[in-house]
């Protein structure tokens, strides 16, 4: 499968509309950041991030491989320009060439890393989260919770809509640098998803996404035309998809290009 490259305000946003275009799950994807976006404490962004991926090949052979398989033709151009090298010579150098030749299971690799403890990620993340509140100087606690499998790290108290900023864009720069913070913290280990809530922020905006399509999907049906939402981020793009999904007769699609890319509601055939 070909790399599609897109442009988004952050790197999991740029993730997260790549999968869109790709139609597949996290998973089955695979990722290359091109530039992070480049950002101030907190959110006064530069650049907007750039992300290649593509669907996960079954087996991927690793750049040891490669840099193996190289070396490999540079010894047999030696050797054949070498007349006085005996025979025997040449041929374990090619059994050891066959042996360098072959793959190795990336996949495997990757899921053979060494756990980091999910205590030591929980308080990475809360002694970073209460450095940052201590640092604003507000009146708030840092705390954290699993939701199935991902870490969500919250900041709960009074005056703390600045670190939701406009359009969420401080509590997207936020969550970025707590996953670095927990990625270096880590040092090679294998990590949990991770989100940074505010307030509640998340569970709020996505109660508010969900009910608004459904109205708009009610709309869909008496009207028995399609209805095109707002532009809106891509991880709202994929709450309001789920949502749909939950509705039947109505099916769901994205249109339009970044930043004004949109969810189009439609009757299903």
């Amino acid at each position: 499968m070909e790399w599609v490259e897109v442009r988004a305000e952050n790197i999991e946003a740029a993730e997260e509309l790549a999968l869109d275009q790709l139609g597949v799950a996290r998973e089955d994807a695979e990722f290359e950041v091109v530039t992070r976006e480049e950002n101030r404490l907190f959110g006064l962004k530069k650049t907007e991030a750039r992300v290649r991926a593509r669907v996960k090949p079954a087996d991927l052979p690793s750049k040891t491989t490669n840099n193996n398989r190289k070396r490999s033709k540079s010894n047999n151009k030696n050797q054949k320009n070498n007349k006085t090298a005996p025979k025997n010579s040449s041929n374990n150098n090619k059994n050891n060439n066959k042996k360098s030749t072959k793959p190795k299971n990336t996949k495997k690799m990757q899921e053979d890393r060494e756990p980091m403890p999910l205590k030591e990620q929980e308080d990475a993340v809360i002694d970073f989260l209460e450095g940052v509140i201590a640092s604003f100087q507000i009146e708030a606690s840092a705390s954290t919770r699993m939701e199935e499998e991902r870490i969500i790290g919250s900041i709960d108290g009074d005056d703390i809509g600045l670190l939701i900023g406009p359009k969420a864009g401080t509590l997207l720069a936020l969550q970025d640098i707590t996953r670095t913070v927990v990625q270096r913290h880590a040092s090679g280990r294998k990590t949990n998803r991770l989100s940074v809530d505010v307030g509640g922020y998340r569970e709020k905006r996505k109660a508010s996404l969900v009910a608004f399509t459904q109205k708009q999907a009610e709309l869909v049906k008496e009207n028995s035309e399609k209805v095109e939402l707002e532009p809106m981020g891509a991880a709202d793009r994929k709450i309001v998809h789920d949502a749909a999904a939950d509705i039947s007769g109505i099916t769901s699609s994205s249109d339009g290009e970044e930043p004004r890319r949109y969810v189009v509601l439609q009757p299903s055939e």
